[in-house]
């Protein structure tokens, strides 16, 4: 089977910059194409993603960022080729999304016992002073 799928990177970053900077910063980055911002914190840190179709491509776009006024920083956290993206939404597409414990007709509610954080929480909050 032929894959017919454009490549591309998709990369994260996280820019730092002086927190009276944030406002304008959010909108050079966005204005700037294939970049587009998604969080930012009253410390000056904003959240952005890119999108290329090459490294070189990606690495122009960094520093693109690095040179806006007003950036200190900007580091690239993670970043991917479609191809790992593919593999991996095909991998969680091959994961059962249920466990088998909720599958089983001859389970009862009462004998299902969860072992995480939420437990020791909920335990914790039920317990009297």
């Amino acid at each position: 089977m032929e894959n017919t799928q454009e490549e591309y990177n998709v990369s994260s970053l996280v820019v730092l910059c002086a927190p009276n900077n944030l406002a304008s910063l959010w909108d050079s980055i966005n204005a700037i194409e294939n970049a587009q911002c998604h969080y930012q914190d009253a410390s000056g840190k904003i959240i952005v993603t890119l999108e290329s179709q090459n490294i070189d491509e990606e690495i122009k776009l960094l520093k693109r960022i690095e040179n806006l006024s007003g950036v200190i920083t900007a580091q690239m956290i993670y970043a991917y080729h479609s191809k790992e993206l593919q593999d991996l939404q095909e991998n969680i597409q091959k994961q059962d999304s249920v466990p088998s414990v909720l599958k089983d007709d001859a389970q009862t509610a009462d004998k299902i016992v969860y072992g995480g954080d939420a437990q020791s929480l909920l335990e914790q909050a039920l317990e009297k002073p």
